[in-house]
């Protein structure tokens, strides 16, 4: 079975899915662009209240990464 979201009337297979890209964060543009199967896929752009959905639900599974504090980046991801 696929992991699917379903946003608006469109399911979303995140097993396909490349990059999100949110658009409010460099343009100031109420948009969320999904991209995908790679760089040159095809892409569904969201916006207004699909795009909001959308983003709190990344926001929730997302982990931010200003948040890690420095002793976590001095053990995470290196060989001992």
């Amino acid at each position: 079975m696929a992991n699917l979201v379903k946003i608006g009337h469109m399911f979303l297979n995140l097993d396909q899915v490349w990059c999100f890209e949110d658009r409010y964060v460099s343009d100031k543009v109420d948009e969320l662009v999904v991209r995908i199967a790679g760089p040159g896929g095809e892409s569904h752009t969201f916006s207004g209240r699909e795009a909001d959905d959308l983003r709190t639900w990344l926001n929730s599974k997302a982990v931010n990464l200003r948040e890690v504090t420095g002793a976590d980046l001095a053990t995470e991801g290196r060989a001992q």
